[in-house]
């Protein structure tokens, strides 16, 4: 036996041995209820599950479901952890923070863009990676994800599902609260509390709670999408579909990171004042702001190419799916 083959056993030993070690945690985070009527059947379905950060996750997010809506929750869990599904709704989250991130690294620089580009040809040009990879990205989200929510948004008006309704509702509200803090922050907290002082500590502060609140749309967005696309029994086929969508989506979000990565060096090699010297709202060095960008995108662009590695390394995921969309 090669010691690759030695080495993939261990491993795959060790994870069944993790998740066999987590029911007693895991179901723990179930209504009483729930786990009076699921509980057995739940266990043997993590004993004979492999275990991931993304499957944790899944569960997580079965437990707040279940607590938000007990009935027919075990049905659902089974569809999030479907691999096809979660594929495509990890990316899909993923993008989500990605179109954040990015969208807050535009506004940063936005004032300045027009005199950074005409005199530096170099940042323009990673600039312009940025914007026609962006494009690609939200042309490929909308190939995979459109048909979906179409499927989505049938169910839901023919079944009068305003629970669905209100979870997708989520992300535009989470969005709203997040670019309000950010007004309020910019126009109202800056002014009265930073005045013409470059580096502060109600500067510094004001960005951790920005970074803080961004954290918590991302999250509370990408937990009621998964949720929500759980709750509708969408044709498996629709989701295998969207796996090549998110490959270039994927593909794309990471060319975008690397021409911010490119901008960001580009600028600190001719413009190193601009990084250093110039500040946010906030009164945060732009560089320093631009490093936590960068961290975040490629983050998520870490967690999509996961998700969709793992979908085409399970193609007997696909056969499941349509076992687990019939039993729920």
């Amino acid at each position: 036996m090669s010691r690759a083959l030695k080495d993939t056993e261990r491993r795959l030993d060790g994870e069944k041995a993790m998740m066999r070690a987590a029911p007693g945690w895991l179901l723990r985070l179930y209504p009483l209820e729930w786990r009076a009527r699921y509980g057995e059947e739940f266990a043997a379905l993590l004993e004979d599950y492999q275990v991931s950060p993304l499957s944790l996750w899944d569960v997580l997010l079965g437990a707040l479901d279940a607590r938000l809506a007990p009935l027919d929750t075990n049905g659902r869990i089974l569809r999030m952890l479907n691999q096809p599904r979660r594929s495509a709704i990890t990316v899909f989250c993923a993008y989500i923070v990605f179109v954040l991130a990015g969208g807050s690294f535009n506004q940063m620089i936005e004032d300045d863009l027009k005199t950074l580009n005409g005199a530096h040809p170099q940042l323009a040009a990673a600039y312009y990676v940025v914007f026609y990879g962006a494009i690609v990205s939200l042309l490929a989200v909308l190939a995979g994800g459109l048909p979906i929510a179409y499927a989505i948004l049938r169910r839901v008006l023919a079944e009068h599902r305003r629970d669905i309704l209100l979870l997708f509702a989520v992300p535009p509200l989470a969005l709203a609260v997040l670019l309000g803090w950010t007004w309020v922050g910019l126009n109202v907290i800056a002014p009265a509390h930073l005045g013409a002082t470059a580096q502060s500590t109600s500067g510094h502060l004001l960005f951790v709670l920005w970074v803080a609140l961004f954290g918590l749309a991302a999250l509370a967005s990408t937990a009621a999408v998964s949720i929500a696309v759980a709750r509708c029994d969408v044709s498996p086929r629709l989701y295998r579909f969207a796996l090549a969508p998110a490959v270039v989506t994927t593909v794309a979000m990471a060319v975008v990171l690397g021409g911010v990565v490119a901008w960001g060096l580009i600028a600190n090699a001719e413009l190193p004042e601009y990084l250093n010297g110039g500040t946010t709202p906030f009164r945060i060095d732009i560089g320093l702001s631009l490093i936590v960008h960068i961290a975040v995108m490629a983050l998520v662009t870490f967690i999509a190419a996961l998700a969709v590695i793992r979908a085409y390394r399970s193609p007997g995921r696909q056969a499941e799916a349509v076992g687990f969309t019939s039993a729920g």
